[in-house]
């Protein structure tokens, strides 16, 4: 994907907001402390809209955030306090069976309760919302990264139930999952964790220390087991 500072200042309707094409050329110039006063004039701006406006303004910018890389040139600590959340908020309360600004709250905002935020999106937008599906499924894949990755020192890290139910939701969604190759790599990731916790369980029934020489023993591979050994 593009740039997404290229893809806003190519974009046809950038004129529209003029404040905000400032701080994005001042951004994309590397003139931070420019860039971000012309940002709060451009919030102190947008604040004085109707619904209306601030709604076509957001459905504008997330648009193309949704199809630009390093979108952290954009949504800046100012801006996602100041504007977008308590935008997508209170649009959230006058609509709220649009999934729009659930999704893009749960996708692209920090919130300490994303998660909710997409389970909203899915639930009002079923198998069209594939953003709000495949972020949902990262961060599950990220929670059992987290459980597992000091595995080969013994030590696993998360909750033996909540795994399996996380991995069994998993796969539930990517089952929803459009395009073939990202369900068939997320299926792999899915099956890896799954037997690396039925091997951890089994383990667990016998010992407590030696889990990979244990794995090498059983003549179970996987790819950390691999590196551990290259490593002595």
């Amino acid at each position: 994907m593009i740039d997404v500072l290229t893809n806003i200042l190519k974009n046809d309707r950038l004129d529209e907001y003029p404040l905000f094409e400032k701080f994005c050329s001042l951004k994309d110039k590397g003139l931070r402390k420019e860039s971000f006063k012309a940002l709060s004039s451009f919030i102190d701006e947008a604040e004085t809209w109707d619904n209306h406006a601030q709604q076509n303004f957001a459905c504008w910018l997330f648009a193309l955030l949704e199809t630009s890389d390093d979108i952290h040139h954009i949504l800046v600590h100012p801006l996602e306090m100041d504007l977008l959340k308590p935008l997508l908020e209170a649009w959230m309360k006058t609509n709220p069976e649009d999934p729009r600004p659930y999704r893009w709250y749960g996708v692209f905002l920090n919130a300490e309760n994303r998660v909710d935020y997409l389970n909203n999106a899915l639930r009002l937008g079923g198998s069209n919302e594939q953003l709000s599906l495949l972020t949902l499924i990262d961060i599950h894949l990220n929670a059992l990264w987290y459980s597992f990755h000091h595995i080969s020192e013994d030590l696993y890290l998360g909750d033996i139930k909540e795994d399996q139910a996380l991995l069994t939701k998993s796969r539930q969604l990517n089952n929803k999952v459009d395009c073939q190759q990202t369900r068939k790599s997320n299926n792999e990731q899915l099956n890896y964790y799954q037997d690396l916790l039925n091997d951890w369980m089994l383990f667990k029934e016998k010992q407590s220390k030696g889990f990979v020489e244990w794995c090498e023993n059983k003549g179970r591979i996987y790819p950390w087991v691999k590196s551990y050994y290259y490593e002595k």
